[in-house]
């Protein structure tokens, strides 16, 4: 036993065979570089977000409230065209009896197509068989978006839909 020790402890120094002072400095300093770049990628991936959220509140809140308040529809501002448009957008619920919920009502309204269905069968000890049920999310929002412009039925309830006006804009 106390020579595998000696031999672990040799094969690890050999490990620095090459490790100067210069060499050693040299990768300490590469290191303390990339934990930097880190720290300064971390920092503009929070700054990016509160952009986001900044652009969003002037996009979906500030210039849809002035250009409703002023009665605009549409308005050109130093070559772009800003227009009002209204979104939908939804989600399907996480909780797997809402989730049961909502498909029940796609189906009830006619839109048991927009539901897909994988079957997943693993062979094994337990030979588990699962069905995964879902719809895609964009394929929701569009659902959604068009079943509310044509006045047709939807618990936007159960999707957690939101109805809202967007300010759209468009570069000269």
């Amino acid at each position: 036993m106390n020579d595998d020790v000696w031999s672990a402890i040799e094969a690890d120094a050999s490990l620095f065979e090459g490790l100067t002072t210069e060499t050693g400095g040299e990768l300490s300093d590469l290191i303390r570089q990339v934990t930097d770049v880190e720290k300064h990628v971390a920092k503009a991936e929070e700054d990016l977000k509160s952009l986001k959220k900044r652009r969003d509140s002037y996009l979906f809140d500030l210039i849809p409230a002035k250009m409703q308040e002023v009665g605009m529809e549409k308005v050109v501002v130093d070559g772009n065209t800003v227009s009002l448009s209204t979104f939908v957008s939804g989600t399907l619920p996480k909780d797997p009896i809402q989730k049961d919920v909502a498909f029940s009502h796609l189906r009830d309204i006619g839109c048991a197509d927009f539901i897909k269905n994988e079957v997943k069968v693993s062979f094994g000890v337990t030979e588990d068989n699962m069905a995964k049920t879902w719809v895609e999310p964009q394929t929701l929002k569009k659902l959604l978006r068009e079943r509310v412009q044509n006045n047709e039925e939807i618990d936007l309830e159960i999707f957690n839909a939101h109805i809202g006006t967007v300010a759209k804009i468009k570069g000269a």
